[in-house]
Order: C-alpha cells, then structure tokens, then sequence
C-alpha cells in the first residue's frame, strides 16, 4: 500500500461526477484523517468510531444524521476512522460503519458507493496496491 497517491482526490472526483450523472451517491472514507469527503463538505467531520463511542458502542441509538453529512451536489459522506497508519487493521470499522449504514437502509437507498481505504493498511487482505 501507499499513502499520498491521490486515492481521496480520485474517490471525490468521481462521486462528484457521478452526482452530476444524477445518481445517488454515498463516499466512505477510512482512514483516521477522516479528510477523505473534505473537498465535498469543506469540514473534517466526526468519524462512525468517534461518534459510537458518544454512545458508549450501542449504535441502536445512532441516527444517520449523526454520522453521515451532505457534501458536494447531494454526495452523501461518511468518515468511518480507523486505527493510526500501520498500527492495526482497518476491518473494525469497516464493519462497524457498513453495520450501521444496513441498519439504517442506506446502501438500498444509494446507486453508487465509493470506498476510499488508507493505503497504510497493515491487515493482509484489507487493501492492495
């Protein structure tokens, strides 16, 4: 993996173009940064991990509102978070934040989901260069 290459400028890009297409448009970015839907809210937004620990982990009481923000012509944004560059793996919550996004009928209600991963993962199979 490699960070720096342009994955997050590439992933806005395209959930940009494809809202001007007209289609429904979720981006979800992991990585602890959390600044991978920067260019589409103009805001570091607080990460799915962040926010489920305001709830002490019980994501019953998670609204969408609370963890998912409306960036660029309506592209929906996520910032799931993660553990530090290349100190562990990534899947917690990945899980985590597809957990909440199917509990609350997001990925039905989406035409395109972009996931923008680190490319610092350090759990074989999460992510390849």
């Amino acid at each position: 993996g490699k960070g720096g290459i342009g994955k997050s400028t590439t992933s806005s890009n395209l959930s940009a173009a494809f809202s001007k297409l007209g289609h429904r448009v979720l981006q979800i970015g992991c990585d602890p940064k959390h600044d991978s839907t920067f260019t589409l809210t103009k805001k570091l937004m607080p990460t799915v991990i962040d926010v489920l620990e305001t709830v002490e982990f019980h994501s019953e009481e998670l609204r969408p509102e609370d963890y998912m923000f409306e960036g660029y012509n309506g592209v929906m944004c996520v910032e799931a978070g993660g553990p530090p560059a290349g100190t562990g793996c990534g899947g917690y919550v990945v899980g985590q934040t597809v957990k909440l996004l199917k509990q609350h009928h997001l990925l039905e209600d989406t035409d395109v989901v972009i996931f923008d991963v680190l490319g610092d993962v350090v759990c074989g199979g999460f992510a390849m260069p």
